[in-house]
């Protein structure tokens, strides 16, 4: 999808109110529209798609715009077929409709997911030139990268041979494990022809490459009594055994990894032990340590070596800190807080806020960052307030004196229950509609039911969310339990998002894909919401953690993000 549908989307303010099907409403187009737009935004692509079709094929102003609404809710559900139908349809019957570089771009999404690669590009190439150029790029990129028919991509060569991301990709793909001695001479035209680093990809390292080398400097605690460290340490097997089944599932993609495991600690000593090891200075990456100290060490190993480091679990932006070789596998709990608070800005109104936030070190820094960010968009501060959860009277009393005419949205940084439970039954009696920003941990507080939450507009901060009920989170959790004899926890699916994500740039780019993370730009994970190295606000320039922070709201009990990718 493209920045500016996603722009479009992002703008739209979500009400909260109740969307009736089309059939029980008024027959007004500019409503049907609208409630179409905010369905599609919510994910619910098949209400989506039924509310826009009584304007589809009508004399109506907003049949253009439902017809390539309907196309996109069509593709995001999974029928690219039907997608397809409708806008060869809106061509036909609106050719001169102002959005219909929109259109092409959608249509050539489509045709990647029907596997026309050609005929995908062809629409493309109509883009160049248009607002839509640099989007078109990124398409092309994000799709051919994923293309391991060798056959396939070599057809494409001889059609697109001279468009530079099809002949960089190819090449990547060459020294990523493709290359045979009779590729050489092509190699070598590739990289004269369009200027391409020679090091990267005609040094010997690089055709020699057969295979991705990553190391685990990770806390498994082998030399302890498991009895005492099992449970202690199962975070870490948990992820261990994701990036397993993750490096099993890129070599079916023909990426080769191998995982490299060094017990780790806390202890410095022991790794800088580890990093002075020969095997472990000719890796392609290494993640960890976990802990801050070790992590320190190796972070200062990774600026003199020049190789890139993952911190598999901090959400502390100083770890990375001035380095550009150390990233956050998580969003910090500062982009987390400056992601809500932009949210909040584009999609509710007025913009003025109510910020409530506990007298903890965490809380507080979360709310300062959210405060500004909030206030550097645009938007006003009513009221920005510590609170004691363990003095029951006080923090009751901050919440019954809140004034709450005239605000556009208030936010409580807490996850203690007294916090969430003032909160909720404050807005239950006053303001039910008043949105609602907090940490998806107000989810498993027992003294709020779901039923109350989902009846508030209650919007969630929640990093680390996985769609259970998924088809593709089914089919792991089927493997998982299959292998393991246990469910995967959160740590098993952050460590197949890690090795799945980490070891496609690798193959990709090369151990130096950091001036790449930027460009790669965010993408849908495997069971993430979203993955991602780039700031719009940033330009071109990589960030240290995953920019992606889904929000979440409960719908009819279920949880939807209000803000995906596409």
């Amino acid at each position: 999808m493209n920045k500016s549908f996603r722009k479009h989307i992002a703008c739209l303010a979500i009400s909260g109110a109740l969307v009736l099907p089309a059939f029980a409403q008024t027959q007004d187009p500019a409503i049907t529209y609208s409630n179409g737009k905010v369905l599609l935004q919510q994910q619910r692509n098949d209400q989506a798609m039924a509310e826009l079709r009584p304007l589809i094929g009508t004399n109506s102003a907003y049949a253009p715009e439902a017809s390539y609404f309907y196309a996109l809710a069509a593709l995001k559900s999974g029928k690219a077929n039907e997608a397809y139908e409708m806008l060869l349809q809106l061509q036909n019957q609106h050719p001169k409709w102002g959005g219909m570089a929109e259109a092409d771009y959608l249509l050539a999404n489509v045709l990647f997911e029907q596997n026309e690669f050609e005929r995908a590009m062809s629409k493309l190439q109509e883009l160049q030139g248009t607002k839509l150029a640099q989007d078109a790029e990124n398409l092309k990129r994000y799709y051919l990268t994923r293309l391991n028919d060798r056959p396939k991509y070599e057809q494409l060569m001889r059609r697109y041979g001279s468009d530079k991301v099809v002949a960089q990709i190819y090449a990547d793909k060459l020294i990523g494990g493709w290359y045979k001695p009779e590729d050489r001479k092509m190699l070598e035209s590739l990289v004269q022809e369009f200027k391409l680093d020679r090091n990267r990809y005609l040094s010997k390292e690089a055709l020699n490459r057969q295979a991705i080398d990553i190391a685990l400097l990770l806390p498994f605690q082998l030399n302890q009594n498991y009895a005492t460290t099992a449970r202690k340490s199962q975070f870490i097997t948990d992820m261990y055994a994701g990036m397993k089944l993750a490096q099993d599932s890129l070599q079916q993609l023909g990426i080769n990894v191998n995982l490299y495991s060094y017990d780790t600690g806390a202890d410095t000593a022991s790794v800088k032990r580890v990093l002075e090891t020969p095997e472990v200075q000719s890796m392609d990456l290494i993640i960890g340590p976990v802990y801050k100290s070790a992590a320190r060490v190796a972070a200062r190993y990774a600026a003199k070596n020049n190789i890139n480091i993952v911190n598999p679990l901090s959400q502390d932006l100083e770890m990375a800190a001035g380095n550009d070789n150390v990233f956050l596998f998580e969003s910090s709990a500062a982009t987390q807080a400056r992601q809500a608070a932009t949210y909040a800005f584009q999609n509710f109104a007025p913009k003025s806020a109510i910020i409530l936030y506990e007298n903890t070190p965490a809380d507080s820094a979360f709310a300062i960052q959210y405060r500004n960010q909030f206030q550097q968009l645009g938007g006003k501060i009513k009221v920005f307030k510590k609170i004691k959860p363990k003095e029951a009277t006080a923090t009751a009393a901050a919440f019954r004196d809140l004034k709450l005419e005239g605000t556009g949205h208030m936010a409580v940084f807490s996850d203690k229950m007294i916090a969430a439970m003032n909160a909720t039954s404050l807005l239950q009696g006053k303001a039910p509609e008043l949105p609602l920003i907090t940490y998806d941990s107000w989810l498993d507080i027992n003294q709020i039911t779901l039923q109350q939450l989902d009846y508030l507009q209650v919007y969630f901060i929640s990093p680390k969310y996985v769609n259970k009920l998924s088809p593709v989170s089914k089919s792991f959790t089927e493997k998982y339990v299959s292998k393991y004899n246990l469910p995967p926890s959160q740590y098993a699916y952050a460590g197949y998002e890690m090795i799945f994500y980490f070891g496609q740039m690798l193959h990709q780019y090369g151990p130096q894909f950091n001036g790449q993370l930027a460009s790669a730009g965010l993408h849908p994970g495997v069971f993430y919401s979203g993955i991602g190295y780039s700031a719009p606000t940033q330009g071109n320039q990589a960030q240290p953690d995953n920019q992606y922070v889904p929000l979440l709201k409960l719908e009819n009990l279920e949880l939807t993000v209000v803000n995906p990718i596409f």
